[in-house]
């Protein structure tokens, strides 16, 4: 029974934490209209960020812990982990979109009305964006399960929660489990393995940035464009989508193959 209630109070104040973090950055994006609308994105990114900060600082005077607790201080290590992450992120998410392109009649055109330093510039708004997202999920609320239930179970609550947490920001259900969903398993992963939040920010913030130069991105005009032809049909379309959510599916088996592992491993160090 003890046990029982354990898990049960670890459940309570990680979900607790996610939805703290939303209040605040509910009640703090009320001070949208003070910001430009062209900088929408930075001031989503900048409230998120206060948000999940006030909900760091009240959940670690509660539990009387520090930063370090939750993989949240600054390290020596942090920035090369983070330009590592960004790496991974970029290369699978090319990986992803080019193997779709290739499959299907997509075309690929370069957008001549884009310059690269404002690209740039509105592209960088994601980095508080993921920052604020893996804080909120990938800190407390990880290893507070991660200890409770144990790796498994921890990353399908997680990432269960964190494609609700996209359905409450208006993502369709398909596309927050397809998406999110199953790239929360890769942020964990990162997380647990590198000791902190600096990989899997850089990884998310990798895959952002990827989908935003080839067109993935509501708001930023992107350096390339991707778009079918005019005389394509129907079934093709329908056979790409399909294409698409095969993707998803072969990187929900590489997180679920990667978690095994790592749980495999983690057990036999503790044995040793």
């Amino acid at each position: 029974m003890k046990i029982v209630n354990n898990k049960l109070k670890s459940l309570v104040k990680s979900i607790g934490f996610i939805a703290m973090f939303i209040l605040f950055g509910a009640i703090l994006s009320q001070l949208k209209p003070f910001f430009p609308a062209e900088y929408e994105r930075y001031a989503q990114g900048l409230l998120g960020t206060i948000g999940v900060i006030l909900t760091v600082i009240v959940f670690l005077k509660w539990e009387k812990k520090k930063p370090k607790d939750y993989g949240l201080n600054w390290e020596k290590s942090s920035f090369a982990k983070s330009v590592i992450g960004v790496s991974l992120g970029i290369v699978l998410a090319a990986a992803m979109m080019f193997s779709q392109i290739g499959y299907s009649q997509l075309e690929l055109s370069l957008n001549h009305d884009v310059s690269l330093f404002p690209f740039l510039f509105w592209s960088l708004a994601f980095v508080p964006l993921a920052f604020m997202e893996e804080v909120a999920f990938r800190s407390y609320p990880l290893l507070t399960l991660k200890k409770a239930f144990g790796f498994r179970a921890t990353q399908i609550i997680l990432a269960l929660l964190f494609a609700v947490y996209h359905m409450l920001m208006m993502w369709s259900p398909k596309i927050s489990l397809l998406g999110p969903g199953i790239w929360a398993l890769a942020y964990a992963l990162t997380a647990v393995m590198s000791g902190g939040i600096a990989f899997p920010t850089g990884l998310h913030f990798g895959l952002n940035f990827v989908q935003s130069v080839i067109g993935g991105q509501e708001g930023i005009e992107s350096i390339w464009n991707v778009d079918y032809p005019a005389n394509v049909s129907e079934t093709e379309i329908i056979a790409n989508e399909h294409f698409g959510v095969g993707l998803q599916v072969l990187l929900l088996i590489i997180g679920i193959v990667a978690t095994e592992i790592y749980i495999k491993k983690e057990k036999a160090s503790h044995n040793n």
